[in-house]
């Protein structure tokens, strides 16, 4: 067994055609890798190029995006040339020749959450070019393009050896919030009934705005059975009101709501300016305590047209003010 690892490593050397002698890559649960050296670095040639990433019209890439916007990006680098390059960090490459096209990738990085998203072309455009669109706002982030093309060229014994040219290049970038919100309530009673009402965006990352959303309500509360009841088609923003028809909140007079907020924001909420509490209407005056876990409807003076809302802000100062009818029954 050990015998054909070995082999098989010497293989994988001979087949990229380099010369390995350095790293030790041995370990305590892999002996058979002792004595195995192998280095991190290429002595075949292999040309690296220089890349430019530039806007639409050759334009500097702005620092600073904005999300679910796209944006056109194109990539200049000799790759794209009709001829490669005839040497490498200072050796010849006599009869320098493609033998591929060009292959090319985009990414969006967002280095906040360590993530990378691939960049799919969608429409005809030039093989340097990419439409951007970033689907998340993030603090830090990189556009990032990677290129490689198969070459081949003749070597002094008179044959001849296939590498590969690569470009690659990064253009740092910050992506704007623009999308509210979402943020929603768990509610229980003291005989133990339960509601949950939450916003989910829809459809996903739309542009132009306004932002649409759809509002899940489940559990007894709202009269919901096995699956839940949907409200859809609201402007995610500050003035979502369910109306009666689409969903209510039935509860006694003299039931104590224990209202705990669920949901957040697609980048970061600002939880310092979160607002719960009873309202008359929407938008209306409020009455009752402002950010009570417990609300006793006993205690308070209920209106004519009682709602629960909540109102939310992001650190981008996107607002959510979200408003549930309310049905106060006697019994």
């Amino acid at each position: 067994m050990r015998k054909k690892l070995l082999c098989a490593l010497v293989a994988s050397v001979c087949i990229c055609g380099a010369s390995y002698a350095q790293e030790d890559y041995s370990s305590p649960k892999t002996p058979w890798l002792k004595d195995v050296k192998i280095s991190p670095y290429l002595t075949e040639p292999s040309p690296t190029l220089p890349m430019q990433i530039f806007a639409e019209n050759g334009k500097t890439v702005p620092a600073t995006l904005t999300e679910d916007i796209p944006f056109l990006v194109m990539a200049e680098t000799a790759i794209f040339e009709p001829n490669p390059p005839e040497n490498s960090k200072g050796v010849l490459l006599p009869n320098a020749r493609w033998e591929e096209k060009p292959v090319i990738n985009w990414y969006f990085v967002d280095w906040e959450t360590n993530k990378n998203t691939p960049a799919i072309l969608d429409s005809q455009l030039a093989v340097n070019q990419m439409i951007i669109r970033p689907k998340n706002p993030t603090g830090k982030g990189a556009i990032t393009c990677y290129s490689s093309r198969k070459m081949r060229y003749d070597k002094n014994d008179g044959t001849t050896k296939s590498t590969y040219a690569n470009s690659s290049r990064a253009a740092d970038v910050r992506v704007l919030d623009i999308t509210p919100p979402l943020c929603g309530f768990e509610i229980t009673t003291k005989d133990g009934k339960k509601g949950t009402c939450w916003p989910v965006e829809n459809p996903p990352d739309k542009y132009p705005l306004p932002k649409m959303a759809d509002v899940h309500f489940s559990g007894s509360l709202f009269g919901a059975g096995s699956t839940d009841i949907v409200a859809s088609g609201l402007e995610l923003g500050d003035n979502m009101a369910v109306i009666k028809e689409q969903a209510v909140l039935s509860v006694t007079r003299r039931d104590v709501l224990t209202i705990k907020v669920i949901g957040g924001d697609n980048y970061k909420l600002n939880t310092e300016k979160i607002r719960f509490g009873i309202c008359d209407g929407p938008n209306g005056s409020v009455v009752g305590p402002i950010n009570e876990e417990k609300i006793m409807l006993s205690k308070i003076r209920i209106p004519e047209k009682p709602y629960l809302f909540i109102e939310a802000y992001d650190l981008a100062g996107n607002k959510q003010a979200m408003f549930i009818p309310m049905e106060i029954r006697r019994r």
